[in-house]
This record gives C-alpha cells, structure tokens and sequence, in this order.
C-alpha cells in the first residue's frame, strides 16, 4: 500500500477516533447530569411535600381544637343536637367523628389511610378529626413548594399506590424510603424519592416524589443529538481534509515530525522509529493528556456542581441564621479550595462587621482576622467600603467577597490559604456568585424571623396572642402529664375597663392594657408565659407550679395593677384593678381546655364576689 494512502488513513483514524471517543463521553456525561438534576428535584419535591403535609397536621390539630369548641358539636356532645348533622358540618377536606364514652354517635373515619386528631370533651366525651390521605391533599402538598415540571406525588400503601397528582394508580415495585432510585407505579416506570408519612390509620404510608423514565430519556436522547450532530459534521470535515491534505502532508512529513517532537514536554524522551512511528507516538501522547485533562474537569465540574447542589438545597431549606451562615461559610472555602474561612455581619448602624463563625485554618488568627472590622479599615473593610470583592497574598492569600442584596450591605465571607497558594481569577467569580445566593437567603431568613415573632405576638401589649398561648398550652400541658409536674393558670379581667373606653376613650383604654401587661412582665418568670387572650382579659401560664404557688401570685398581681400608677395625656387614671381566677392541673380525665375552663369560672366567680379578688379552684 502506497504511503500517501497509508497516511490518508491514519489521519482519518486519528480524526474520527477522538471524536467516537468523545460521543461516548458525552453520552455517559449528559445521562449522569441529566439523572442527577432528576434526582435533586425529587429530593426538594419530596422534602417540600413532607413538610407541607406536616403543615398540614398543625392545620388539623387546630381545626379539632376549634371544631370541638363549636356550638353545633358541644350541643351534640350535650345531648342536645344531632351528632351526624354536627359531624358533617366540618369543612373539607377534613371528616370527623363525635364519641361519648368511647363510642362513635356522630361521623365515621374515612375509609383509606388518613391522620388523626383528637380532641377530650370533658370527662367522657372527644371529638376525633381525620385528615384524610387523597389525590386532592396530594395536589395541596405539591402546591406548598415550587414544583418542577414533571415531578408529581403519589401515595403508596401494601405496595400499591392508592392516590396521585398524574391519576395513575396501581401496584408499586422498587420503591424504598432511604435513596432515590428506578421504580415502577401503575406500571410506569419511574424516578422515585419516598419518605414515610406519620399517619393513624392505614399505615405504613409512602409519599413518593415521581418522575417519568421515558421523560429522563427523551431529555437525553434530545441533549445527545445536540452535542453528536456537531460531532458528525465535524468528522465529515475532517475526513475529508485528511484525505485532501494527504499528498501534500507526505511530501513535507519529515519537517512535521520534526515539529511534532518539539511539541513533547521537556525531559519526555524522543519516540523511536520513523516519521511517522514518531508523528503517531507525540499524537497518542497528546490525546492522553487530553483525556487526563477532560476527566480532570468534569471531576472538578462535578465537585462544584455538588457542592452549590448542597448549598442551594441548605439555603432554601432553612431560615435560621445560624444554619445560614455555617452552610454559606462552608461552601465557600470548599468552592475556592480555601483552607479556612471566616464569615462576618454588618451593622449599618455603626458601619462594623462583626464576626458570626470562622473554621479551618482561620481559627485563631486575630491578627490579620480580626473579630470586628470597621467599613474601610484594612482589606475586608475595603470590600466592605467599595462593596466589592477584594484580595491579597501576603502575608497570606486572602480572598474576600461583600454579601449584598439590593445595593445594601449585608455582611462579608472571607477565605484564605488555597491549596495552590494563590488563588485563581475563577474563585472570585464563585466566591462572589455565592455571596449574592447569601445575601437573598440571609435577608430572607431575617424577614422570617420579624414575620414569626408578629404572628405569635399580640402588637399592642408585646404579650403572647392567643394562638401562641394555645400552642405554649398544648406542650407545657403534656410534659405536665408525662412528667408528673403541675401546671398553674391564671386568666384575669380587668374591672370596669368598658367605663375607661367610654370615658377617657380607646386610646386611654389601650393605655391601661399596656401597663397592665408590662405589670405581667414584671412579676413573671423566664418560664412562664403572660398572654393577651382577648379584649381586657389574660392569661398567665405557670409551669412546675401548683394551685398555692398560682394563688399567691394571683395575689400578687392583683396589689400590683391596683398600685401601679398609669398615667394618660398628663393625669393619672385611678381605679385600675382587676379579678383572678386560679386552677392548676393536670388531674385525672382533665384536658387542657378543661384547665383553662375551670380558670375562667373563677374569674367570673371572683367577677361576681365584687371584683378585684382572686378566687381559687
């Protein structure tokens, strides 16, 4: 075989190889990506499910609180109306159930899986609300998280899948608790992520995130032709230069050679044999570093892409603060190949950045670290100044990027002491890119925090609302019965306080309400709890206190709001006082609706006995 043919086909074998060789990559890379970004998706889908449905047994908590309380059930439970009719009347998508002494007068449980909560009456009677598991609480979990296309819910129970977002329902097989993996449902196959779910009846229950495996396919096969048809025409073009280049390539293959060889690294021995022994031996030399260095990258890709995976998914799921800024820090120095890290937030109020944790190499270093940096001073008060990233290599490599959001300082994250010794132009583009994540996420979780307080705190006396009282309640009431500790309550009234408003007016009565509160404030422990119940009336919830220990407080209280001095627009207000009610619990068959009954009952008692009194049941 003439040389110029010999050559044509090496060169054609040398060009298409690499390009097979990289199609297959390809092929493996885009199916590993594109089943991973599934999974994550799974993963948030079925995290944010999970906890909407335990958002949702709060919900049925508090609806069987308030239906047990309604006039409807209290009249049936009485004797005195018609417990179906009372048991129908629940909103969906709850059902419910009327007991006196333990059997069913009203309502029934649902048929499949459900959630229970129940609620004592009095000493024989309950009230049971179901919450049951459907394809319509399927749809209201997927609506309580951002859903991604194609991810839809299904609930699975003896190995069959009784209810879903997609309809599809029918035998399951391959779907386990602990990992995302390949399942089939309904005879579909699928991605599945499953979590249990903590139900009453008709368990164990399996709520599964799904995916289609023809949809993962189809995504790769369309990725695949993307990134191959570039690839075929490319080889096309190759093969037909190689072939046309081939009688001039031979005629000069000696200086190529030569070329070629210069191109090894220094130190690498010159291949043997001729010039094309040698041609070919520099181009296999070459494509393995390629390889190497492809492998190497997708190595490091792969690595950051799991790494803002995990700081994505921690910052969406968390709002406290702390949590934040451990995940933010951590990321950061495992990013930028930093060997320790410091992360510091910003006071506008007195333009200084206070240290919140630091790890790694940077722990003990209060030198060049200090534990507050003011706005301008040194490197990091520089990028806190200019609030832009800023760095340094001595006396060691330093890398620091402001936490923004919206043109407003939010804090600092600070890495140091690369792997390499310096750090790359690239680890400013990452470092920066995760402050902005940051600072969405830090200002998210402060806005949570003032959102959380207001909802659970009544505006006008700073005091617990109601609903926190309930819920504070609720706890203190069962470590009260798993313990054996005793609880004491006082509600109280303030006397006359209608005459304040229709005399002095609401803004006077507001006045007294407020002062009246900060006298709760002050007599009570850091355990205890003072709540605004409505109106003129409150509630003080003592912990590990008995009826003598509530009582004398009560008494206490009382001399207290009759002396304290309330002054409005300049004059004092005279006459303030106000009637206490005790009880204390928990005793045999009381609940703790029962405690606050009682409570209430001697108040009015003491209402009644002339007001300004405590009386004690």
């Amino acid at each position: 075989m003439r040389f110029r043919n010999r050559l044509s086909i090496m060169l054609v074998i040398l060009a298409v190889v690499p390009l097979a060789a990289a199609s297959l990559l390809a092929s493996s890379l885009v199916r590993r990506d594109e089943t991973t970004q599934v999974d994550g998706n799974l993963q948030a889908g079925v995290s944010g499910a999970f906890g909407t449905y335990q958002g949702q047994l709060y919900k049925t908590r508090t609806k069987a609180a308030t239906f047990a309380s309604s006039k409807p059930v209290q009249r049936a439970l009485a004797g005195r109306g018609d417990p179906q009719a009372a048991a129908a009347s629940i909103a969906p998508p709850w059902t419910a159930q009327l007991e006196r002494r333990g059997k069913v007068i009203g309502g029934k449980a649902p048929a499949g899986p459900a959630w229970k909560a129940e609620v004592p009456v009095g000493a024989h009677s309950a009230v049971v609300v179901w919450l049951p598991i459907t394809d319509s609480l399927l749809v209201t979990l997927s609506r309580g998280y951002p859903q991604t296309p194609g991810v839809e819910l299904a609930a699975v129970a003896g190995g069959r899948a009784f209810a879903s977002t997609s309809g599809i329902t029918g035998p399951v097989t391959g779907l386990t608790s602990s990992s995302v993996g390949n399942a089939s449902v309904g005879g579909h196959d699928v991605r599945a992520q499953a979590v249990t779910l903590p139900t009453s009846k008709g368990g164990p229950v399996l709520l599964a995130s799904t995916y289609p495996s023809a949809a993962i396919d189809n995504a790769v096969d369309s990725r695949l032709l993307r990134l191959l048809a570039p690839l075929i025409v490319a080889a096309l073009i190759v093969t037909a230069l190689a072939l046309f280049a081939a009688g001039r390539i031979s005629q000069a293959l000696t200086d190529l050679s030569g070329r070629a060889v210069s191109l090894l690294r220094p130190g690498t021995p010159p291949p043997a044999g001729d010039e094309l022994d040698e041609l070919g031996a520099v181009i296999d030399h070459m494509s393995t570093e390629l390889t190497t260095r492809v492998d190497e990258l997708e190595a490091e890709r792969g690595r950051v892409k799991e790494t803002l995976q995990r700081y994505g998914e921690t910052l969406a799921a968390t709002h406290r603060l702390d949590a934040l800024v451990a995940a933010v820090l951590d990321t950061a120095v495992q990013a930028t190949r930093a060997r320790g890290g410091r992360l510091m937030l910003y006071d506008g109020d007195t333009g200084q950045a206070t240290e919140q944790a630091r790890i790694g190499s940077a722990l003990g270093s209060r030198t060049d670290l200090p534990m507050v940096v003011s706005a301008g001073a040194g490197l990091e008060g520089l990028a806190l100044a200019e609030m832009a990233p800023r760095s340094a290599d001595q006396p060691r490599a330093v890398l620091t990027a402001p936490i923004v959001r919206e043109d407003t300082l939010l804090g600092l994250v600070t890495v140091v002491d690369p792997e390499g010794g310096r750090f790359a132009r690239g680890d400013f583009e990452t470092l920066a890119g995760l402050a902005v994540q940051a600072g969405v996420a830090i200002e998210n979780a402060r806005l949570h925090a003032v959102v959380e307080q207001q909802a659970v705190t009544d505006a006008l006396t700073g005091l617990a609302n109601r609903r926190q009282f309930y819920e504070v309640l609720g706890r203190e009431f069962e470590r009260a019965q798993r313990f054996g500790h005793e609880l004491g309550l006082i509600m109280l009234d303030i006397d006359d306080f209608k005459q304040v408003n229709d005399t002095l007016g609401h803004l006077a009565g507001d006045v007294v309400l407020h002062e009246v509160a900060a006298a709760l404030q002050d007599m009570i422990r850091e355990i205890d709890v003072a709540a605004r119940y409505g109106g003129e009336e409150f509630a003080v919830l003592l912990p590990q206190t008995g009826r003598e220990g509530a009582a004398s407080l009560a008494e206490r209280l009382r001399i207290a709001i009759a002396e304290r001095d309330i002054v409005f627009a300049g004059a004092p207000i005279e006459g303030i006082t106000a009637s206490f009610g005790v009880s204390a619990g928990p005793e045999d068959g009381m609940g703790q609706l029962d405690l606050v009954a009682s409570a209430d009952a001697a108040l009015y008692r003491a209402k009644r006995q002339g007001k300004n009194d405590v009386v004690v049941v």
